[in-house]
This record gives C-alpha cells, structure tokens and sequence, in this order.
C-alpha cells in the first residue's frame, strides 16, 4: 500500500509536469473574458455608473445632513445623527475613483485615439462633475496623481481650490470639444430633460449647457459672482434642458435608486419622519414657507407623502422618487439661481428680484397647481412678505434665493455643499448636538492604502478650505 501511494504520487507528479511543459509558451486566451470594447459601449458603462454614484449612497447620506431625509431604522439611526466611522465612505469613494473618474479617462482616451472630440468633451464633463463632487464633499483629494497605480502608488492629495481650478479649466476643454463637431455622441444614456424614463439622443449643445451650468456652481465656490453669472448665463437655462438621469419599473435593472433603497432594498431605513423641508413645504405646517405669493403644496405633493410628523419620501408613481423617474443631475433650477445670487450681490436688489423671478416662471410651468407670483423689489423690504424680521433688504432677497435653492435641489448631493459654503443661510437644524457636518470623511480602504493620506486626518466637523 505504501509503495502504491508513493506511485500514484510520483504519476501525479509527473502529469502536472507534463501538462505545464504541454502549455509553455502557448498564450493563455479566455475567450469569454473580453480584452477591449466599443467607445459607445464605454461610454454608456460610465454614464451609469456616474448617475448611480451621485444618485446613490452619498446622496442619501447628504440628504439626512441636510433636513431632507431621516434615518430610522438600523445603521440609518446612526448616520442621520452623525455616529459615522470612514468605513462608511469606502463603497462610494471607489465608486468614485474606480468607477466613474477612471471609467471617465479611459472613454477619453478612446474618443482621443478616434479623433472623437464631441465624446471627449462629454467625459471630461462627467469627470468634471464626479471630482467637484468629492472635492466638495471630502476637501483635498487625490487628483492630479489618481488612478496611476504604477507611476504614483500613493497619489499626493491636492487642495480642494486646485482641483477645483482644474476641474474649471477642464470644463473649458469639454466646452471647445463639444463646440467643434467633430465626433458622435453614440452611447450617450443620460437624458436631456426628456419624459421620465425616456433616453434622449446624444445632443452636444446641452451637453455645453451643462458644462456652464458645472463652471458656474465651482466659480461660485470661489466667490468668483462675476465669472459665475457669465458662466450661469450660458448653462442649462430651460427644464427641457436639464441633465436627468432616466429610470423605468424592472426590478435590478432600471428603477429610481432612491425607489430602490425604499421599497426594495431597506424598507424603513429612510423616511422623512418630522424633516426641516418637508414642514417648510407642508401647507399644515406652522413653519411652512407659504405667503401671499408662494403656496407650495404642488412641490410638497410632489416631493412627500404623509402628514405632520410622520412624512415619508414620496415613491408613488406621481412622486419624485416614483420607481420611472428620472433623477437630477444638472438644472436649469440651479443655473437661474446662481445667477440670482449673483446679480443680488453684484447689482442690488432690483436686479436680483428680476433674475430670481426668471426661475419663478420655471416653476409656474412645472408646478401650474402651486403659486409663484413675479416678487417686487418692496417684498423684500421691512415687513414686506419675504421680510417679516426687517432685515435688511439685500440680505432678506438673499436669504429667499438661498431657500429657494435648498428646495429645488430636493434629494441632491449639492444641497449639502450649499449649506457649507453658506454657513448655513437657510438654518437647517442640526440631527445631533450643535453642528453640521462639516465634511464627508475619508475612506478608511484609502487612509490604509494611501501614505499621502493627510495626517493628521480631519474629523466630521473640520472645514474644508473652500467653505470657512
């Protein structure tokens, strides 16, 4: 028996021999593992995957810091009341580098190798918009030296003001790219303001409103008011025109992430249990926003469901988080409103109203059963309707543009950098304590992987350099 074992083992021994000589210096090839793909196949993966990443986990976590949403149920409890560790950024900080930002240069490499100039100038937008996002959120970050493993193991960390500069002149590049015509947009998935659900062919001419729309909001970080109302002029000025990201009703393929997380994935979690905007929206509210010419109940129809206290996100099929709707990205909400602040900074108050009444008359056409009558410039002075506390007059018209934003970037990631950067103008209350979150904290995969991690690293409530 021992002689046998001692057979079978020198047999063995020599067949896995053999079967390595037999392959030597043959090319291993699975062929169903595929080495390249389609510029438009490429382009669709990283459009999805961009929507996915500022529609999804970050986006809730932003809403709760925000008064839009409340966690109530299991770690949601936590998060919503700042009990937050940096594992909790490691999903949606690969998410960004992985597979947004690098799926993003490996699309421009392509469209560079094709000559492709309207596809170049759409990722540049998409990478752009991915790392403003993380640059607002979580400060410096890795940039100028990511997604090169080889070359910068530990890619530096960039100050949150250079990325954005950068980021600024990118979107200068995507703007000439996308005014050549040169190229195709095949692959382009997100739409352009279309129907819910609706996929809209690639049209370059929003894609450079959107790229406005994106210089402008980063000009505004740097309370650049002059180049960001230039910029805001020319960004995505009509609903018809704003950058969505479209869904439909199959379970695991194309429904509303937010309609996902709720109804599917973790019933209970996310609620909109005595939120700060809901009872600004709700006409049953003592603290609702309405007056003699603003009435909200179309938005808050629209953007809720249930009464005082116990509201909820609305997720039926007439809700905004309804399982076919499309999700914001990029509005024309947004652009109206920079260019509202800045005029009032800039110009006065008259100019101000004017330019917050442009966006008012978008709102009339989207919610024609809810009341938003043209402002005069006496609304805003001593016990006028939007001046009951006699502020001063420039200071109440600001403070109604600033509201105004934080409702219609309802479910934004943006809102969240809006309350930093404006030292909290519009009062959202604090989950827990005294404060705000100052900053989304670092992915604890990255402060391990990384030696260029700051050190040491900023806590919850450290500043970024942009929002003091």
């Amino acid at each position: 028996m021992k002689k046998l074992k001692i057979f079978y083992m020198i047999l063995m021994t020599l067949f896995f021999v053999s079967c390595q000589t037999f392959v030597e210096d043959v090319p291993e090839i699975d062929p169903t593992r595929p080495t390249d793909a389609d510029l438009a196949l490429v382009m669709t993966g990283t459009q999805v995957e961009y929507m996915s990443t500022m529609e999804g986990e970050l986006a809730r976590l932003a809403g709760m810091w925000s008064g839009y949403f409340t966690g109530s149920d299991r770690q949601y409890i936590p998060l919503y009341n700042y009990d937050i560790t940096a594992t909790t950024s490691d999903s949606p900080w690969g998410n960004v580098y992985s597979f947004v930002f690098r799926q993003s240069r490996i699309v421009q490499d392509k469209s560079t190798a094709l000559g492709n100039k309207l596809s170049l100038g759409v990722a540049q937008i998409l990478e752009a918009h991915i790392m403003g996002m993380a640059a607002a959120t979580w400060g410096d970050v890795p940039y100028s030296e990511a997604i090169d493993n080889v070359k910068f193991p530990n890619p530096k960390y960039d100050p949150q003001s250079q990325v954005v500069d950068n980021l600024i002149t990118l979107l200068d590049k995507a703007i000439v790219n996308l005014n050549s015509g040169v190229g195709t947009l095949g692959g382009d998935f997100l739409s352009g303001g279309g129907a819910p659900g609706t996929v809209l062919p690639g049209v370059a001419s929003k894609w450079i409103k959107v790229a406005y729309s994106l210089k402008a909001r980063y000009l505004l970080y740097k309370k650049d008011y002059a180049g960001a109302l230039a910029a805001a002029n020319l960004g995505v000025d009509i609903t018809a025109n704003n950058l969505m990201a479209p869904h439909g009703t199959v379970n695991d393929q194309n429904r509303n992430i937010y309609y996902d997380f709720h109804e599917r994935q973790r019933f209970g979690y996310l609620t909109a249990k005595n939120s700060f905007l809901a009872k600004k929206l709700d006409p049953a509210s003592p603290t609702k926003r309405n007056h003699a010419k603003t009435v909200e109940t179309a938005r808050f129809g629209l953007y809720y469901s249930g009464t005082l206290p116990n509201y909820d996100i609305k997720v039926s099929s007439t809700g905004f988080f309804g399982s076919a709707a499309s999700f914001p990205l990029v509005t024309a909400y947004e652009s109206k409103l920079i260019a509202a602040e800045c005029q009032a900074r800039l110009n006065g108050v008259g100019t101000g109203v004017a330019a917050l009444n442009v966006h008012r008359a978008l709102l009339r056409t989207a919610f024609p059963a809810g009341t938003y009558t043209d402002f005069v410039v006496t609304d805003f002075a001593a016990g006028g309707v939007e001046n009951a506390d006699n502020v001063a007059d420039a200071d109440a018209l600001l403070r109604e543009i600033l509201e105004e934003k934080y409702v219609s970037l309802y479910g934004q990631i943006e809102i969240f950098n809006e309350i930093r950067r404006t030292n909290n103008a519009v009062g959202v209350p604090a989950n827990s304590g005294t404060q705000i979150p100052a900053r989304f904290l670092y992915s604890q995969n990255e402060i391990n992987a990384n030696k260029s991690t700051p050190n040491p690293i900023p806590g919850l409530f450290t500043k970024t350099t942009l929002f003091q």
